[in-house]
């Protein structure tokens, strides 16, 4: 059973899904706009493991932050609940933003973090970013004539992949608007972090799950460049992966861990 509860940080209080088992538990960042809803399905394919999914502040049922955050605060934000927690190690997960995240968290404390899994991590170089940030244009900020749900309904469902699955294209337009603001800062942070950087930076097993059809494919091939004894493996799912691939992850998740902690 997947529990719920929260977690008092110096920005407030951060909402975090749980579920207890054995061994050294995962921990799971979510994209944007998302929140840790994403992750139950692929959490519920891991009965024997304990399991932490965190609502990054601003978003699901964690309290918003002000300011401009960096990536580098996030991560902080993130290891403040785990310590609050008391978990002194743990393998880490993050999906597209979620990822960024789990990477300046390894860069801060390697020693920390057993093992590094990442889906959709944005392998961009600063022009490339550029580029994309000139090309990402759907706003779903409020609007009198109410486009701004129709925006989001979109984003969910032809954009994120949702399609003609209705209960997730609804659950991820939900958290969509209810993160608009933060996501705005979110990707801030994003634009200005380095990937790239971050991956060449590590010390921990790694292992990069992708999509073929998702936003961030394109970026994959440079994942070992920055660190050639990664795993990369191809997964389906646009970029909605944990969701609609969540038997596949789970297995090489489940392959990867085992072999990590025999190594």
């Amino acid at each position: 059973m997947i529990k719920k509860a929260y977690a008092e940080i110096s920005k407030g209080q951060c909402h975090y899904r749980y579920k207890l088992g054995r061994g050294i538990p995962i921990i799971f960042l979510h994209q944007t706009p998302s929140s840790s809803l994403m992750y139950e399905k692929l959490i519920s394919e891991l009965p024997e493991s304990s399991c932490f999914a965190i609502d990054t502040p601003g978003f699901g049922m964690s309290d918003d932050i002000a300011g401009s955050p960096n990536i580098e605060d996030y991560g902080n934000y993130v290891l403040e609940v785990l310590d609050s927690l008391e978990i002194k190690e743990f393998h880490l997960m993050g999906h597209h933003s979620g990822a960024s995240i789990a990477l300046s968290i390894e860069n801060q404390c390697s020693d920390l973090v057993q093992s590094l899994t990442l889906i959709g991590v944005f392998l961009a170089t600063t022009e490339e970013k550029e580029t994309m940030k000139k090309q990402t244009g759907l706003d779903w900020s409020p609007r009198e004539d109410g486009k701004h749900l129709i925006n989001a309904w979109n984003l969910a469902g032809e954009i994120l992949g949702a399609g003609d699955d209705l209960d997730l294209r609804q659950r991820e337009t939900v958290d969509a608007i209810r993160a608009e603001e933060s996501a705005k800062q979110m990707h801030h942070a994003i634009w200005n972090f380095s990937e790239i950087d971050a991956l060449t930076k590590t010390n921990t097993p790694s292992l990069i799950l992708c999509s073929e059809d998702d936003v961030m494919y394109p970026f994959l091939n440079k994942a070992k460049d920055c660190k050639p004894e990664v795993i990369v493996e191809i997964i389906k799912g646009k970029n909605l992966e944990p969701d609609l691939d969540s038997e596949n992850i789970a297995s090489h998740l489940k392959e990867f861990l085992k072999n990590t902690q025999n190594g």
